[in-house]
Parts: C-alpha cells; sequence; structure tokens
C-alpha cells in the first residue's frame, strides 16, 4: 500500500504488550505526551494493601527513576505508602578487612535513593492509566507487522493494530519471540532467595552488602525497621537453604551476613528464583521496540534492573515524542534505533559490570581475597571515583531525557 490515501488508519499510536512496573509506567508516559495508548495484560494486579506483608519484591529506586515517577504524577501516591529511603551503602568482602562505603552526601542528595515494593510502583501506575484502554486480561499469541502497521493476536482472537508495538512484559517476552529477535545469555547457577527479615540491630537507614564465595547477601531498609533480604547462592546452597526452618534459616543468615545487624531474628514468607544474564541482539525492529527485562536482564546485586527499565521508558518516550513532532512515522526503524543507540551501549556497560563483579567475587582464592581487598580499601580511599559512581547509580550522567529530569519546585 503505497499510496498514502490507503494507508491502514491503526487502533492505536502505540499497544504495549505487558502491564508491569515498565509495561505500566509506558503507558502513562506515551499516554500523557497526547499518543493514544493500548494495553495488553493476562492479570490485572492486585490493590496495593499496605497492611498486608511486604512484597517479596522491591527495587531500589535511584533519584533519577525518582524524577521520571514524579514527572508522570506517580510519585506522590508512592511517597504516601510505606518507602524507606536509604542514605548509605556499606559493600565488603566476607574474606578482607576492607570496607567501601557510599554516602548521600557525596553528591549532595538526600537520598541515594528509595526501596519500594514492585508492586506499589505498579499500583501506582495502574490508578493513572484511565486515557489507557485497557485489553485484560489478554494474552498475547501472535504479532504480525505489515508495511505500514503492526498486528498483535490474542488469544481470543481479537486482532489490535498500532503504528508500534513495545514488548515490555519480561524476560520471556512473547514479543521478542513473535518478532524473530534473537538473544545473548546464560544462567548463573544460583537462585536468589528473597523475603524480609527482622534483625537485632537497626539498618540505620542503610542498604548492606556483604560478599561471599556463593554469592552476596544484602539488607535493604524497609520502612518498618525490617529488612529486605537478597540472598543470593550457587544452587546447591540454595537447595539446602529451601529446606531448612525459619529458625535455621535465620541462623545461617546471620551467620552469612557476619552478623553485620546483630542477629537476624525472624523471617517472613520467603522464595527463590533462579539468576541469569540475557540481552536482545536488537531492541528494535520495523514497527517493533523492546524495553525493560524483555530487551535486558542483568545480575541483580546491584540492584538497577527496574532503573535501567525506567531509563528505558524515559528515552523512548522522547523519541517517539519527537518523532512524532517532525512528522515521522512512529514504526519507522531509522527512527527507532535512535532509541536502541541510546540505551543500549549504557545497558551493556550495566551488565558487563555487574557479571564482571559476580564473577571476581565468586572467585576463592587467597591471591583473588587480597586483590579484591586492596581495591576496595582503593576505591574507598579515591572519593572523585566514588562520586562517579554514585552518579551513575543515581541515572544521572549524560544527556538526560526531560522525564529524569528534576522538576523545578
Amino acid at each position: 500500500m503505497s499510496n498514502k490515501s490507503q494507508r491502514k488508519t491503526t487502533d492505536f499510536d502505540v499497544l504495549v504488550i505487558g502491564g508491569g512496573m515498565v509495561g505500566a509506567v509506558l503507558s502513562v508516559a506515551l499516554n500523557q505526551a497526547g499518543f493514544s495508548v493500548g494495553l495488553v495484560e493476562a492479570e490485572r494486579p492486585n490493590a496495593f494493601d499496605a497492611t498486608g506483608d511486604y512484597d517479596l519484591r522491591v527495587s531500589a529506586i535511584s533519584p533519577a527513576s525518582r524524577y521520571l515517577l514524579e514527572n508522570l504524577g506517580l510519585w506522590e501516591h508512592v511517597a504516601k505508602q510505606r518507602i524507606s529511603p536509604y542514605r548509605g551503602m556499606r559493600v565488603w568482602d566476607a574474606g578482607g578487612r576492607a570496607l567501601l562505603e557510599f554516602e548521600h552526601t557525596a553528591l549532595g542528595l538526600p537520598e541515594l535513593g528509595h526501596i519500594v515494593e514492585n508492586n506499589l510502583i505498579v499500583d501506582s501506575a495502574w490508578a493513572a492509566l484511565s486515557g489507557v484502554q485497557m485489553f485484560c486480561p489478554a494474552k498475547l499469541s501472535d504479532v504480525v507487522v505489515e508495511e505500514d502497521y503492526a498486528e498483535a493476536v490474542l488469544d481470543d482472537d481479537t486482532r489490535i493494530s498500532a503504528k508500534l508495538i513495545v514488548g515490555a512484559e519480561g524476560a520471556g517476552s512473547p514479543v521478542r519471540k513473535y518478532s524473530g529477535i534473537r538473544t545473548t545469555g546464560w544462567a548463573y547457577g544460583q537462585r536468589c532467595t528473597v523475603g524480609s527479615v527482622k534483625t537485632e540491630l537497626s539498618h540505620q537507614a542503610i542498604a548492606w552488602q556483604r560478599f561471599l564465595p556463593t554469592g552476596p547477601v544484602a539488607f535493604l531498609p524497609l520502612a518498618d525497621g525490617s529488612c529486605s533480604l537478597a540472598w543470593h547462592a550457587d544452587e546447591a546452597l540454595a537447595k539446602e537453604l529451601a529446606e531448612l526452618d525459619d529458625q535455621d534459616f535465620c541462623k545461617r543468615l546471620t551467620e552469612a551476613s557476619g552478623a553485620i545487624l546483630g542477629e537476624v531474628i525472624s523471617i517472613g514468607k520467603h522464595a527463590a528464583f533462579p539468576l541469569r544474564l540475557m540481552h536482545a541482539d536488537e531492541y528494535v525492529r520495523p514497527r517493533i521496540a523492546l524495553a525493560g527485562d524483555a530487551a535486558h536482564v542483568l545480575h541483580p546485586m546491584a540492584g538497577q534492573g527496574v532503573n535501567l527499565g525506567l531509563l528505558d521508558v524515559a528515552v523512548l518516550t522522547e523519541v517517539l515524542e519527537r518523532g512524532q513532532k517532525a512528522g515521522r512515522d512512529l514504526g519507522d526503524i531509522t527512527l527507532l534505533k535512535r532509541y536502541q543507540r541510546a540505551r543500549k551501549a549504557d545497558n551493556m556497560l550495566m551488565m558487563a559490570a555487574t557479571d564482571g563483579i559476580k564473577r571476581l567475587f565468586g572467585t576463592d582464592t587467597p591471591l583473588f581475597g587480597r586483590l579484591r581487598d586492596r581495591g576496595i580499601a582503593a576505591v574507598d580511599a579515591f572519593t572523585p571515583l566514588k562520586q562517579l559512581m554514585i552518579r551513575n547509580a543515581a541515572g544521572l550522567t549524560g544527556e538526560l531525557p526531560p522525564l529524569l529530569r528534576q522538576s523545578t519546585p
């Protein structure tokens, strides 16, 4: 259909597949930018309940991610709930003596970030989806790409057309699969046990992480004084931990953490999930884009997965806005490659860094132990390097898209 007057009128400018954190926030951002947006999600999320148990999944929301949520009007809802700012981070190797300390004062920030339950961010975004047409419950069964539109085929045979389809439905992305986009990656042979724990001593609004040869143990501060646990362990140890009763688990955790917060008194509901690295070879194809875990999955030790996904949201929104103002087709591959160029290299750098750290601290030899200890001490003593690391983790480097800039009070 080369005649412009004969081009198909699509149902939406953008159809987002996946209503989790990245997909829901992206839908809000695009709707507020003036695009017509449809959202396909398999299951409506439960309303956030601040009186219930903590969500097993929490995220360390960076300042840049907070600015994004503020600019979209989502942060106010989040901030009214049980979130916890963290003002420092302590990192050390179990076999060494050096301690790496990060403080919010290094860059004059009020905090390094906030620990937020994943389902709270989803709840806030879903409350702002009034301008988005929902297809829920619904699952994707195919994607058909034509010259001037893309079509999503749902499991009930509904067909929805859009100028652009965005896969934001997680690591197993059907959009990625049906678009023929290949991935590179590997399993780490580790599982991460998550849950909330109560400790003898206060977390002091600090994130604590101790590296062991079998994987790091992290305590993230929660608003009620408890901690969110992230215990990364090789498969054999993870299997052993899963078979312990709560009392024995707490004893093992106290030992693994070096009793940095005293004894671990209790643990609530907990679960373990496998760890892997995955990177899509392409983030875009004609009329297709990937965002969040659909495009990249990294080792969670640095807590940057969600922040990278929200950076994808900000950049993709900016690229599409600029394209629309210039009269460009939203599904044009040359336009979409601007998004890929802006995000792929940064994501690869973060993935390489976390993978390298995982392998460095997972090597249990005296030589590597001494080198790690000296390296930690050297980094801790070199203030400019620490400031750069904090700025990168905060998402405040480079030319920031408008959604990532702090709004003027």
